[in-house]
């Protein structure tokens, strides 16, 4: 009895293990039963931009002979109405093949101009076979509000800066609240805020409260590395400091703070003036 229960464990674990291996069959490198990619995204750097640009990593398995990728909005991807299958078909008859991709290997790809909900889908094949993958990006849309002037309130960014830049107010029409002052620290590093919703008023009117998130200019300071800013309330982490409006002839203050790694820069309300 005890002899025919250890043969009995040892067919099970024989069954259990044959069964793990059938399950890694394709995910193991050099054992892929489907060609099939990974897709990554990351951030497009200046020059490019990053509300309408993106890079794209395409990683291909073992069995990945070539690929194709196409790009459309999301919208227009969905009113086609047709099977995974039949869109596969279409991305390699319409789509650009990715040159470099052959067996285990990736490439990056860097798709510009894109703009509202869009669809980037890369099919892999080989033979006959052909098995997609897709990621989805929100290309910002901006429209211009007013062109002006910006003034800068802190004397190391005026060192960098001067004490004033000439600029444009856009607002996103496909993301609410949102708003930039296009290229204030150079090409591609604009100035983001954003609508709170609520409104204040003082001597020169009322005005909408704005939001300055924490987020890169191009700028360095000596030693010290890249420079960031901010509002004082984001800085703070306490609204009680939340001190930015934009008035309705769209010129707009900012209680701001430029940083670095290692501590403060200085801070102060800078300004942006619409021309009359």
């Amino acid at each position: 009895m005890k002899k025919y229960i250890e043969n009995l464990f040892l067919v099970l674990f024989a069954l259990v293990v044959l069964a793990a291996c059938k399950d890694e069959e394709g995910t193991e490198v050099g054992n892929d039963s489907q060609p099939r990619v990974t897709l990554y995204k990351y951030d497009a750097q200046p020059p490019y931009n990053g509300d309408n640009d993106v890079v794209l990593r395409v990683a291909a398995n073992s069995k990945v002979q070539e690929a194709y990728y196409f790009v459309e909005k999301t919208e227009s991807k969905d009113a086609r109405g047709i099977s995974a299958d039949e869109y596969a078909n279409l991305v390699v008859s319409n789509g650009q093949k990715i040159e470099g991709i052959n067996g285990v290997s990736d490439v990056d790809l860097t798709i510009t101009g894109m703009q509202g909900e869009t669809t980037i889908t890369v099919v892999a094949v080989n033979g006959g076979t052909k098995n997609s993958s897709f990621v989805t990006f929100k290309g910002l849309d901006w429209q211009d509000i007013a062109d002006g002037t910006y003034y800068f309130s802190v004397a190391n960014i005026k060192n960098m800066m001067g004490e004033s830049v000439p600029t444009t107010l856009q607002y996103c029409a496909n993301e609410e609240g949102l708003y930039r002052l296009k290229d204030v620290f150079g090409e591609g590093y604009s100035l983001k805020f954003t609508d709170t919703g609520e409104t204040d008023s003082d001597s020169y009117g009322r005005f909408k409260i704005v939001r300055v998130a924490a987020q890169n200019t191009p700028l360095t300071f000596g030693n010290y590395g890249a420079v960031g800013v901010r509002d004082v309330a984001t800085w703070q982490n306490n609204d009680g400091y939340l001190d930015n409006g934009m008035y309705a002839d769209n010129s707009c203050f900012f209680w701001v703070q430029y940083f670095v790694s290692s501590g403060s820069l200085g801070y102060g309300y800078d300004e942006f003036v619409p021309n009359d």
